[in-house]
């Protein structure tokens, strides 16, 4: 695998090389889209005094130091004209003083007035086929200065992509629904420098921001005095090293702490575990009497529901028997209709027969007989009682 190196000459082996850059109402880059295309190579920017090539390096220097603290204007010009450029200025386009007729002081030429707007863009790409656009977009409300940061996964350009801006935000929302869905973001809005900044160093593989403000250092590095004055001050990380050891001691405190309470706690563990163990026992024990307790319960009710279906049970074979008897009783009773009724024929056969009816005669006579050997027989009863009492007294 290759090693990709950003200031490699060769745009084969290098990291994100600047494709385009495109500009609108830029310093005096007005009213029209500017673009100068490398295709990621190294080039020489030349022109004419005032012919903008410190406007498009400072537009370029904009979008990769997004932070006004990190960067200065017109390095070229030396330091005594640094602080003649800012953002509003580029803006409004000025171009130059001329002094009013009749008075000492100067009025500011510029060619655009707070109505208007301006974009900066940038497109990167590198030898994985990765694009990534970085745009700001400026304009004025109420008289102040607002800004827009973005960072794209695509392609942009400004006449395509900008072309309908208007400042209440529609533009902003346009892309949005343009390039985003619920499951892929293609274009990044910032609400500040700072955000902005951070993600662009991550995307492009930076190990931090400062490496912005070096690139600020470096676009207008002429004379290097000191090499290692230059690396203190500009590629070094800032570090106070008595936070640092104050933040140290604290966390070698907070570390002795956590280890006295580690072991605090594991003497309170191996004294706690035998309760512990206990403890659990006399849950499951808990837990078997009361397993008990619910069958104990559940068995009244078993118990009953067993009686019940035994009831039942002897209910259905009793009531098969009672079937069984009731058709006994009336196959009986259907027997003894037919019996009676036979008595009945005899009865009658018997009375109308002579011998039959002397029978009939004899029976009566027998059982009168019987009657008036019963009278003589309690009369003589009668007399030995009363003959006894006499002999007694």
């Amino acid at each position: 695998m290759s090693t990709l190196s950003l200031f490699n000459t060769s745009s084969d082996q290098a990291g994100f090389r600047l494709n385009y850059m495109e500009v609108y109402n830029w310093g005096t880059f007005n009213e029209h889209v500017f673009r100068i295309h490398p295709q990621g190579n190294n080039s020489l920017l030349t022109g004419a005094n005032a012919s903008g090539k410190s406007t498009f390096i400072d537009a370029l220097l904009t979008l990769l130091v997004p932070a006004k603290k990190d960067r200065f204007y017109n390095q070229s010009s030396g330091v005594d004209k640094k602080g003649d450029r800012t953002e509003e200025t580029y803006v409004l386009g000025h171009y130059g003083n001329i002094q009013n007729e009749g008075e000492h002081s100067t009025s500011t030429q510029k060619l655009r007035g707070k109505n208007c707007y301006s974009i900066i863009l940038a497109s990167f790409s590198n030898t994985d086929l990765r694009n990534i656009t970085l745009f700001q977009v400026r304009w004025f409300n109420n008289g102040e200065l607002k800004r827009a940061f973005g960072l794209a996964h695509a392609t942009l350009n400004i006449s395509d992509d900008f072309a309908d801006f208007d400042a209440k935000g529609n533009w902003k929302k346009r892309l949005n629904n343009q390039y985003n869905t619920q499951s892929k973001r293609i274009i990044e809005f910032f609400d500040g420098p700072m955000d902005y900044a951070e993600r662009l160093a991550e995307q492009f593989g930076m190990r931090s921001t400062t490496a912005l403000s070096l690139f600020n250092q470096v676009v207008g590095v002429k004379v290097l005095d000191d090499l290692d004055e230059f690396i203190r001050h500009n590629m070094l990380e800032n570090r106070d090293a008595e936070s640092e050891y104050l933040q140290l001691k604290d966390s070698f405190l907070t570390l002795m702490d956590a280890k006295t309470n580690i072991e605090k706690a594991k003497e309170q563990i191996a004294q706690l575990t035998p309760i512990d163990e206990l403890a659990k026992q006399i849950q499951q024990i808990q837990s078997n009497l009361n397993q008990c307790n619910q069958y104990k319960e559940l068995g009244v009710y078993w118990f009953t529901q067993k009686f019940v279906e035994l009831a039942n049970n002897e209910l259905d074979k009793l009531n098969d028997e009672l079937t069984v008897q009731q058709i006994e009783l009336k196959r009986l009773n259907h027997r003894k209709s037919e019996l009676d009724n036979q008595k009945t024929d005899l009865m009658v056969q018997i009375k109308s027969d002579e011998v039959g009816s002397q029978i009939q005669n004899l029976i009566n006579k027998i059982a009168q007989l019987n009657q008036s050997r019963q009278q003589c027989m309690d009369k003589l009863q009668t007399s030995q009682s009363n003959a006894t009492k006499d002999n007694n007294g």
